[in-house]
């Protein structure tokens, strides 16, 4: 019986010795077979926080074992190092777009409430980190130099 790889949507027979012959999603085509390891090891690493850790400490001891990989990298592939930019600055363009679609007017500029803050570094790239504020109105007489609370 065919079946659809998959990957590249391109009809194959099942291979015998795979025992579960209806599992079988990937056609034999090396693409395609690292397509089908990358999905596995992605599924892998969301489910099993044993496998997930030994990755990053093996990716860890890796890049303390190759610390200039990357920087050679670059250097040896200044084509990817071009696209890499490029794509970070559209990275960072739809980030710029995104906040100016929820900004204020001057209608409702304030809305008293529980809001979420997070810190930009450089004004370009939100980071992980978040901080939780409540905000309140205060009266138009308010003086800055006025205590607040008791």
């Amino acid at each position: 019986m065919e079946r659809t790889c998959a990957c590249c949507g391109m009809r194959f027979l099942p291979h015998p010795a795979v025992i579960k012959v209806l599992y079988q999603r990937y056609c034999s085509d090396p693409e395609c077979q690292r397509a089908r390891k990358r999905q596995w090891q992605k599924e892998k690493r969301a489910k099993d926080s044993d496998y997930r850790e030994a990755q990053t400490k093996a990716q860890r001891q890796w890049c303390s074992r190759n610390p200039d990989y990357w920087r050679r990298y670059r250097q040896r592939n200044p084509a990817y190092a071009e696209r890499n930019r490029q794509e970070q600055r559209e990275r960072n363009r739809r980030r710029r777009l995104i906040a100016k679609m929820d900004a204020l007017k001057a209608e409702n500029a304030i809305i008293p409430g529980c809001y979420r803050l997070v810190p930009v570094c450089n004004g370009l790239i939100a980071k992980m980190d978040e901080l939780i504020v409540e905000i309140g109105v205060i009266s138009k007489g308010f003086s800055a130099g006025a205590q607040i609370g008791p």
